[in-house]
């Protein structure tokens, strides 16, 4: 490891800004300093300080040496703790916040195999159907639909999934006429409604334009896997994440309605997505979890 570390005497060297201030950060002598940086030029065959100056300042061919060295120390120490957590076997309490029909119909199945693999981690799971500050409710990770735009946290996408219109084959039998969006005022919807909003069902038009078309349905409900079990009854139409309800149209259970059109409830979110806080250093037992859930939904969404 001697050659990384005349890379990391150099890039304190140039961070600190003077061959003493250095030395004093790495508990070495400016003399020594010194030789290794000449020993670092001699091995280069370039000159990477000018020392005509009275300030170290660094020639062209250290400022390009310098931005590489950067990177390459950084993804040492992503390597040197990547095998430090190798060693050690994620563990402790893990809080995880979800979506109600989220959690129940893509989460949940999971878990078993999760407890099996890692034993010494301990699951708390809230479902609700409202966004949580991470921070303040001491979450690990929130499991939503949708982007968030706060930059203080992570997002990684779990799972591609449209929100896709589903009904009963039997419901589909009777209403056959179902042909185009604006059919839809005219037929029995389910709708997921929040306190007092209006429902408003967004589609994409032929020419790629959003179009807005209110509904009132005869069942509204704040929770999706009601609207769910209600389609399958065939009491009419829901617009629910295509995750949700990928068992039931392989079953036959459901049966997607109008797929040449793309809809929303509130906005295009495609996909759904892990939220977590942005530490440093990413503790296992949140990694281990939402590495094993993406990979798990990779495998069923390739299935």
């Amino acid at each position: 490891m001697k050659a990384l570390d005349s890379l990391r005497i150099f890039v304190t060297t140039q961070r600190k800004g003077s061959l003493s201030a250095a030395a004093r950060s790495l508990s070495l002598s400016p003399a020594t300093i010194s030789r290794r940086i000449s020993a670092l030029e001699e091995e280069l065959g370039v000159q990477l300080v000018d020392r005509t100056s009275r300030n170290l300042r660094m020639t062209e061919a250290g400022q390009a040496f310098l931005e590489r060295a950067e990177v390459v120390l950084e993804s040492m120490a992503e390597a040197e703790q990547a095998a430090r957590d190798a060693r050690l076997r994620p563990e402790g309490r893990l809080r995880v916040h979800s979506r109600t029909h989220i959690g129940l119909r893509v989460v949940a199945p999971l878990l078993p195999r999760f407890a099996q693999l890692y034993p010494d981690i301990q699951v708390e799971i809230e479902l609700s159907e409202h966004p949580v500050n991470l921070v303040e409710h001491d979450f690990d990770v929130d499991i939503r639909t949708g982007e968030s735009n706060d930059s203080g946290f992570v997002i990684k996408r779990l799972l591609s999934s449209d929100e896709v219109l589903v009904a009963s084959p039997a419901f589909v039998k009777t209403y056959s006429r179902i042909k185009h969006p604006t059919d839809l005022p005219n037929v029995r919807c389910l709708t997921y409604k929040r306190e007092r909003e209006a429902t408003i069902w967004k589609y994409l038009d032929e020419a790629g334009e959003q179009q807005e078309i209110p509904i009132q349905g005869v069942l509204s409900a704040n929770n999706g896997e009601l609207l769910r079990l209600a389609a399958i009854g065939g009491m009419g139409i829901a617009l629910l994440s295509e995750a949700t309800v990928r068992g039931d149209l392989r079953s036959g259970a459901l049966v997607r309605l109008l797929p040449d059109y793309r809809f929303a409830v509130r906005a295009y979110s495609n996909g759904i997505f892990a939220v977590f806080r942005q530490n440093r250093t990413l503790p296992l037992k949140v990694r281990a979890f939402v590495d094993f859930v993406a990979e798990a939904l990779k495998d069923e969404g390739q299935r």
